[in-house]
């Protein structure tokens, strides 16, 4: 079961973050609903660009060719839907309108089977 499904992007977001770029690599703002790019200047946070893989193909394009997902079209549904598959982990098969985002939960599910083996 897709258990990412009920969060919003912006909790993706921040799950793929912490993953992705470690924990001191990025910072958020819970109001606007934003992950940022982190740099630091004297000890101080300096946002440095948005990071938005459920819908930026630069932040989220590594992410899906490095782990080797999957993306086609599923047209059984309107508007047309997309899925992310993975050879080896086949059972996890997600349908999503925005690709990138189903990518990303894609990419969340991978992980905790890794972090659970």
């Amino acid at each position: 079961m897709n258990k990412y499904t009920e969060l919003s992007d912006f909790e993706i977001n921040l799950k793929v973050a912490h993953i992705v770029l470690g924990k001191n690599n990025y910072d958020w703002c819970p109001d606007k609903k934003e992950v940022y790019l982190a740099g630091i200047d004297g000890g101080d946070f300096l946002p440095h660009g948005y990071f938005d893989p459920c819908n930026n193909p630069s932040d989220a394009m590594l992410i899906i060719i490095e782990n080797g997902i999957a993306i086609r079209p599923y047209k059984t549904a309107t508007p047309v839907a997309f899925n992310a598959e993975i050879g080896e982990f086949y059972g996890h098969t997600i349908y999503n309108e925005n690709v990138l985002r189903a990518a990303m939960e894609l990419f969340l599910l991978m992980k905790d089977e890794e972090n659970e083996g």
